[in-house]
């Protein structure tokens, strides 16, 4: 959508909507993989729901901060209790990530389209999808 060095475009505000998608999703246990702009579009790459206790404790880092039995006790017999826990935590989960896009939508109007149009999940962003049906 955008190159480097456009002058159009407000990266500022681009820059701190990343930044503060990122910091919720983290700071509510959303599992965050990586964030980062790409041609001038907001790129969340995000997980929903928890597989181990790392999901919870350590979100968003990719390797374990455990010893080595604690890891061990995580991969065979800690998915079996947190599995089930998801009935609970993806709605909550995809209830935030709504939240937040509409937040960061409305403090930045003017890039909507560049925060949103490559949302991992924008079948969540209904507030989005109607846009997009409009300008169909």
């Amino acid at each position: 959508m955008h190159q480097w060095g456009d002058k159009d475009f407000d990266w500022e505000a681009l820059d701190k909507a990343i930044t503060y998608i990122h910091r919720r999703f983290r700071r509510y246990k959303l599992y965050v993989i990586q964030s980062k702009e790409k041609f001038g579009t907001a790129r969340i790459y995000c997980r929903l729901g928890w597989n181990s206790l790392h999901d919870i404790t350590h979100t968003g880092y990719a390797y374990y901060r455990y010893p080595k039995w604690l890891v061990y006790l995580d991969i065979h017999f800690f998915p079996r209790i947190i599995t089930p826990l998801n009935k609970i935590v993806i709605p909550f989960q995809k209830w935030l990530y709504r939240n937040t896009y509409k937040r960061v939508c409305d403090k930045y109007p003017h890039i909507k389209e560049e925060i949103c149009c490559m949302a991992d999940f924008v079948e969540l962003l209904d507030f989005y999808d109607s846009k997009r049906k409009e300008i169909k």
